[in-house]
């Protein structure tokens, strides 16, 4: 009895020390956000500002660009929004169609293509930077939101077909057979059957890609130079210019660029321990 107390203590003492690991940046940076520039800038150690103050958060609000009607920060969150989610959905059809056709259908080189699809993620996304944009400035498609949404459609379609075509390997193709002796076809068994027993792997593969897709920033700095065109880790990374850093307008736009995918991950938890767990299990 007395061994399993202590087992208890110290599973509750391990559990306090990671949310204190996990909890503790989160509520120094909250704390940040309501801090006076000259706290920040202090040399002084202290967790606690002598000032609280939301100027932060009505700064980064109102402040008007020179050649937008808009504060730009609020042009690249929306920016951020539309490319994400563009990019998320781009993904998701274009790796439902190819993970169900290498999985399901069997033709000449398919072990080859899914391989090579991998390897293609291998490859470093700097040594294609210059190509690409040499490519993308060629045909003017530079300061365009299109352009970063097929550029991550590019790099994040090797994984999320790697992830659902590991997912639909798994399910028997006795209920395929069975819906195909009734007429039904091959894209509506995909619709009517596939798809509703893989959404938790499909809604976790998405969630993974909505985060990359947001949090990407070396493409995103440089195929995009315009207020229209920019994306919330540029934004926020120019608040650090000519050796002068404005930590207040910096730490508040990390926050609020990290509330979106905080939110997503506590909405969708169920399905993406569900559809991770799902994953291994199959692999």
């Amino acid at each position: 009895m007395e061994r399993t107390k202590n087992q208890q203590f110290f599973i509750y003492l391990g559990v306090i020390a990671v949310m204190i690991f996990t909890l503790a940046p989160i509520i120094l940076l909250i704390i940040a956000t309501l801090s006076s520039g000259q706290d920040l800038n202090s040399k002084t150690l202290h967790f606690l500002p002598s000032h609280w103050t939301l100027k932060n958060f009505t700064d980064i609000f109102t402040a008007e660009s020179n050649d937008a009607s808009v504060p730009p920060f609020m042009q690249a969150l929306k920016n951020s929004i539309i490319v994400s989610l563009s990019t998320t959905f781009l993904t998701l059809i274009i790796a439902i169609l190819a993970s169900y056709a290498i999985s399901r259908f069997r033709f000449k080189g398919q072990n080859g293509l899914l391989m090579s699809t991998l390897g293609f993620r291998m490859v470093p996304e700097i040594a294609l930077l210059i190509p690409l944009f040499v490519i993308f400035a060629r045909f003017g498609a530079i300061n365009n939101l299109s352009s970063l949404i097929l550029i991550y459609t590019a790099f994040n379609l090797p994984f999320a077909i790697w992830m659902l075509q590991g997912f639909f390997r798994s399910i028997p193709k006795s209920m395929e057979e069975s819906a195909y002796l009734d007429g039904v076809s091959s894209f509506g068994v995909l619709i009517r059957f596939i798809l509703p027993i893989s959404l938790s792997g499909i809604i976790a593969t998405g969630i993974f890609v909505l985060l990359a897709s947001w949090d990407e920033f070396m493409f995103a700095s440089i195929f995009t130079s315009t207020y229209d065109s920019k994306t919330i880790t540029v934004a926020i990374s120019e608040f650090s210019k000519r050796g002068m850093v404005n930590f207040g307008m910096q730490i508040t736009g990390g926050l609020i660029a990290s509330l979106p995918p905080i939110i997503l991950a506590l909405i969708f938890q169920k399905f993406i321990v569900s559809g991770l767990s799902e994953g291994s299990e199959k692999g």
